[in-house]
């Protein structure tokens, strides 16, 4: 004799791709601070700031060329030690040496290269869910009640970035 599964939920995913990635530090920050925050807009009966990853990298220039010679990975957890990061390996004058020739290290926020992403847990009513936030992109995934993607999408329509 064998046993049958029985369906015990409904898990649905949704995307909304942006017309434009951030490329706006603070103005990304915002809308995390805006779905974390105590009052959040969606009603959220539960929320959690949740795996927080920013990656990009910085390139080292040859003073004479303007070729890059090098670039080092920046991957960090939280927004203040990216920003702390790109800062240190920016401004290194032993790096400089190292990969370009004492010329110049520069980072970019616009480009494949650099990746925001913040996933937050939460509750609307009785339906748990995820919110994936890139640069390009929002996710919510997990949600069973189509209301729970119907409130999320009625603020994001709000959000001129999130468009």
């Amino acid at each position: 004799m064998t046993a049958d599964f029985i369906q015990t939920a409904v898990s649905k995913s949704s995307k909304r791709t942006f017309t434009a990635e951030f490329t706006n530090a603070a103005a990304y920050d915002a809308i995390v601070a805006e779905i974390t925050g105590e009052t959040n807009p969606l009603g959220l009966a539960e929320v959690e700031l949740g795996k927080e990853t920013y990656k990009t990298y910085v390139g080292y220039f040859d003073p004479n060329t303007s070729e890059m010679n090098g670039k080092v990975q920046v991957t960090a957890y939280t927004r203040d030690e990216y920003a702390a990061a790109i800062t240190a390996l920016t401004g290194s004058a032993d790096l400089k040496t190292a990969f370009g020739n004492g010329g110049t290290a520069e980072t970019s926020e616009i480009g494949t290269d650099a990746t925001w992403n913040v996933r937050i847990s939460a509750k609307l009513e009785t339906d748990t869910f995820q919110i994936s936030f890139n640069r390009d992109s929002l996710i919510v995934s997990g949600y069973a009640d189509d209301a729970t993607l119907a409130t999320v999408e009625t603020w994001a329509d709000t959000k001129p970035g999130l468009c």
